[in-house]
């Protein structure tokens, strides 16, 4: 893959959150997404997360997903060890 392929890819991530009463799925994205890019992360989604999680692809118990439009800037800050 050339540098200016790779530098086009949009990429969203899907963060899992601890086990507890409630579960939270964040999805953080690169802004505006089509409808196949919808899809794509809704497959993942159902079928690796979801699934994972409940062990069907039904939404049996509480999960929430947080949808996250990525912002302009991001700063990292290093916590130390």
């Amino acid at each position: 893959m050339s540098q200016a392929t790779a530098a086009k890819l949009r990429t969203a991530h899907i963060f899992v959150g601890e086990k507890g009463a409630t579960r939270a799925v964040r999805v953080s994205h690169p802004g505006k997404l089509s409808p196949a890019e919808i899809h794509r992360i809704d497959e993942v989604l159902i079928n690796d997360v979801i699934k994972g999680l409940t062990g069907c692809a039904c939404l049996s118990g509480t999960i929430d997903v947080i949808w996250e439009k990525d912002f302009e800037k991001v700063l990292e800050v290093q916590l130390g060890h």
